[in-house]
């Protein structure tokens, strides 16, 4: 089976990341190409020699010649295109995050179980090796209680230089077209003047959400959320131990993220890479301290996370099987991220 793909999105993201991993998939053929803006359109469909063009997701939607669509487009675009492209028939694979509000996730989602197609948000870190064998390595930890108790973690991104040189390697296309116009999808219970600031947390800091899901579970409660400009702390609980996420930007030419679980005897660390540093896999430091006290570094497989995602999204179209980043899932993130936020409101007006 081959997989007939279009590509909705011809951006920054689409050219150097999207269009070349899917076009190296296995079972995979992109056949068309969409954009509103059809000079950028038709250049970067040249390029990748990619068939078909189209000005508008619209026009996918009565073609039955594409069983699924890659959605990368702005963050308050992602709900309206995935919706109509889901209701038509088609597997969705959209950027995170998968939306600006939960309503408008919940409805993604509510779209791919009544067509019975598959739709899979695109949070890469997942799909690390790196993050992967750490994932097994907790889940290992936990079970025995090797190093004791988990007592803490702490969540940091804080970013830096996440290109890594890729837009000059990879001779990125743009234009003189503006770019369109596109109407916000905030919250509804979110004050208007406060979108700006609740689009940028969700949209960068959803990576480090997702991924603190999936090493523990969901935790039981935002305690505290605070947010300084752009610079943001909050203390999340679980049963027995809480959490500190921390997350601001710095200019730098290195990348400064990590996640650390701290136990009774000792501590694991993981270090996720640049984003856009292919082939290079989070970083893992086991830390085990009592009468003898040992400190481990785990190197897991050269990789790029943004390549197997896609790869991972067709075998799942192929064997009909859930993906490990499903829109059921990620529903989660959302809900979560509108939860620090109104704390912070809370904590703001009391």
């Amino acid at each position: 089976m081959v997989v007939r793909v279009a590509v909705v999105g011809a951006g920054f993201m689409g050219q150097l990341v999207h269009i070349p991993n899917f076009l190296r998939a296995k079972n995979c053929e992109v056949v068309a190409l969409c954009d509103l803006r059809e000079k950028l359109g038709r250049a970067v469909a040249a390029k990748y020699h990619i068939p078909r063009f189209y000005n508008s997701h619209e026009k996918l939607i009565d073609l039955k010649d594409i069983d699924a669509c890659v959605v990368i487009v702005a963050d308050d675009l992602h709900a309206p295109i995935a919706i109509d492209l889901l209701k038509s028939g088609k597997h969705v694979f959209v950027e995170k995050p998968m939306a600006t509000n939960l309503e408008d996730a919940e409805e993604m989602n509510r779209a791919a179980r009544k067509a019975g197609v598959i739709l899979m948000i695109a949070y890469m870190k997942r799909f690390d090796p790196g993050c992967q064998q750490a994932k097994r390595i907790l889940d290992e930890v936990l079970s025995t209680r090797e190093l004791g108790e988990l007592t803490f973690v702490r969540v940091h991104c804080y970013g830096g230089e996440w290109v890594c040189g890729l837009r000059e390697s990879m001779s990125y296309i743009e234009t003189e077209e503006e770019r369109p116009s596109i109407k916000p999808r905030p919250p509804r219970w979110l004050p208007l003047e406060e979108y700006k600031r609740f689009h940028m947390f969700n949209n960068v800091y959803c990576h480090d959400i997702n991924l603190l899901r999936w090493f523990l579970r969901e935790p039981e409660e935002v305690l505290y959320s605070t947010f300084k400009k752009d610079y943001h702390n909050s203390i999340l609980a679980y049963k027995d131990f809480n959490v500190s996420f921390e997350t601001g930007h710095i200019r730098a030419h290195f990348w400064d993220e990590e996640l650390k679980f701290y136990f009774e005897r000792g501590w694991i660390e993981i270090k996720p890479p640049p984003p856009l540093l292919r082939n290079v896999p989070t970083k893992i430091e086991i830390y085990e301290g009592e009468e003898v006290r040992t400190f481990k570094e785990q190197w897991a497989e050269w990789g790029w996370s943004f390549e197997r995602e896609a790869q991972h999204f067709i075998d799942c179209i192929e064997k009909g099987e859930e993906p490990l980043t499903s829109g059921e899932d990620s529903i989660n993130d959302v809900a979560l991220i509108e939860n620090i936020y109104r704390k912070f409101l809370e904590e703001r007006k009391a």
